[in-house]
């Protein structure tokens, strides 16, 4: 399925205001990259938070409001090796070690088999 994008959802792309510890608003920032693309696209980058704990991917998924197909896994890995491999050229070109670390992170889950 096709869905509108962000492209770069990301923790740090992620504004939170809070008041008193309580949730006031989530938004969203960063649409440079933003378009129609498969409903897994944006997880692909969030799924770094993942590794290691597969009970966090089924809770996120059961928020999401549907079961995790064995498609929308294939596609998580397939978006996940061309979001690592942009990563870490972006990262090495523009000086930013958290986005070549990540990149360098999921493609070693991808090898040893361990990602999602």
């Amino acid at each position: 399925m096709w869905v509108p994008t962000l492209g770069d959802l990301q923790p740090r792309n992620i504004l939170l205001t809070t008041q008193d510890d309580s949730l006031l608003r989530v938004g969203l920032i960063d649409f440079e990259r933003s378009e129609l693309g498969p409903a897994v696209r944006d997880f692909a980058r969030l799924a770094d938070i993942w590794q290691g704990r597969p009970d966090l991917f089924e809770a996120f998924f059961t928020g999401y409001g549907r079961p995790v197909t064995d498609g929308d896994r294939q596609r998580l890995r397939c978006e996940a090796a061309l979001d690592a491999i942009s990563g870490i050229a972006y990262g090495h070109t523009h000086d930013d070690p958290e986005l070549l670390a990540r990149g360098l992170r999921t493609l070693r889950a991808l090898r040893a088999d361990t990602f999602i």
